[in-house]
């Protein structure tokens, strides 16, 4: 024998109920000179708000019956005001029977949408895993429109070869629109960033899909990133606020690049190449990427985050955690002001060079290739040949850039960022000390 688990529908509305014995009471207290037959009517419109059809029904049923009796008890059945009281309950049950009619179907309709929509946000953004490759981490995303998962800020995380890849974006603008773009570049990366040797490269494609979409006329700040099983953090800045990195000793460094880049969809401005950035962590160094929605939230005297003197927010817990306490402070600091921006955090914290028998059987071969910038591809390989985008400024870019093999820079020239990538200095001198700063990148 099967056990059915589905609870019985409601014979009739309990807050309806208790309007119509309400009234009911308040007819005996008044006494015989005034009585309230029609107003027990309001039962079944107070049902017809939250419950279905037939509890309303039940609902008006019950109202008449009581009004019967009401009458009967004053032997007043057959008068004309009995008689026009009964029908005003009648009538108006059946006018809150299909307005309750009408509201579940909507509400149907609606759940029916909640439900897709849930599912094409999943699948946008899907949820990231607390741990990838050498590193643990944390996500947090807050969109301008209320009850959206994604919006004009967007991450994501990918594992490669001995590390794993980072992206932090931030499309101008809000709404569908920016959405529409942040999916399409989120796109390129899933498919680009786990094959492409250089993480220059990744960003090249991401510009490509892009430039493909004409019907766009935004720009779009972001940061690459890549984390290697031995520590190296490489980051490639494209016009986004540098990413915070506090160290295993409580001290925070901003992740700034010598020379910054520019957004993507600004590559007919100028030179093109995103600000680069390298260090190395040690095991619980931690990295907050993130986007101008967190520094541009401003308190009642329109002063802006300080996300410099918050970063002891990002110790002595979980990824998770921590970014939850940023968040509450982030509000706290907000209350009052107004003005919801899209805002994506990331917490990337390095767990150090896993043993050789913890890493996958992939690690043990060849690791990753780092080159000078400027590292692309050349017109042919990017497919501009076949490309629909007429007079592209990227094609024009790679044009012009320097000469070399698959056009790429001579691995014997030296970087005009060296200063800032590790390859002067030790890793102290890569990461500068944070200071107080007045405002948002």
């Amino acid at each position: 024998m099967r056990l059915s688990l589905r609870a019985r529908p409601e014979i009739a509305d309990s807050r309806g109920v208790c309007a119509v014995l309400g009234v009911a009471l308040l007819d005996a207290v008044l006494g015989e000179e005034v009585r309230l037959p029609a107003l027990l009517s309001v039962g079944p419109v107070l049902a017809s708000a939250r419950a279905a059809p037939r509890a309303v029904i039940g609902t008006g049923v019950i109202a008449a019956v009581v009004g019967a009796l009401a009458a009967l008890n004053d032997d007043a059945l057959g008068t004309r005001r009995a008689a026009s009281g009964l029908i005003t309950i009648a009538l108006v049950t059946a006018f809150s029977a299909v307005a309750a009619r009408r509201r579940t179907r909507q509400e149907s309709r609606l759940a029916a949408t909640s439900r897709v929509a849930d599912a094409a946000q999943l699948a946008i953004a899907p949820s990231l895993p607390t741990a990838e490759g050498p590193v643990r981490l944390a996500a947090s995303y807050e969109s301008a429109d209320a009850g959206a998962r994604i919006g004009g800020d967007f991450c994501e995380v990918v594992p490669v070869r001995d590390g794993v890849r980072v992206l932090m974006g931030d499309v101008q603008g809000k709404g569908l629109g920016a959405a529409a773009l942040s999916n399409a570049l989120l796109g390129s990366f899933r498919d680009n960033a786990p094959t492409e040797a250089h993480l220059e490269n990744v960003g090249l494609r991401m510009s490509c899909s892009m430039l493909r979409r004409p019907d766009e006329e935004r720009f779009v700040t972001m940061t690459l990133a890549q984390l290697t099983d031995s520590g190296e953090l490489t980051v490639l800045n494209y016009g986004h606020p540098s990413p915070l990195i506090t160290l295993a000793d409580g001290t925070g460094r901003w992740a700034d690049p010598h020379r910054p880049g520019l957004p993507l969809g600004l590559a007919a401005l100028a030179d093109c190449e995103p600000g680069y950035y390298r260090c190395t962590l040690h095991a619980g160094d931690r990295v907050l990427f993130h986007t101008d929605g967190l520094t541009e939230s401003r308190d009642e005297q329109n002063r802006f985050y300080p996300l410099d003197a918050r970063a002891g927010l990002l110790r002595d817990a979980d990824p998770a955690t921590c970014l939850n306490r940023l968040r509450d402070d982030v509000r706290a600091h907000a209350a009052g002001a107004g003005g919801v921006d899209d805002s994506a955090l990331l917490l990337v914290e390095y767990q150090g060079q896993p043993a050789a028998r913890d890493r996958p059987a992939t690690s043990t071969r060849t690791p990753m290739p780092t080159r000078a910038l400027p590292l692309r591809h050349t017109p042919e390989q990017l497919g501009c040949h076949v490309c629909a985008v007429a007079d592209c400024p990227l094609r024009h870019a790679l044009d012009s850039g320097p000469a070399g093999e698959d056009g790429a820079q001579d691995p014997e020239q030296p970087r005009r960022s060296d200063t800032a990538t590790g390859d002067g200095p030790g890793p102290a001198a890569q990461c500068g000390r944070v200071g107080r700063r007045s405002g948002p990148r």
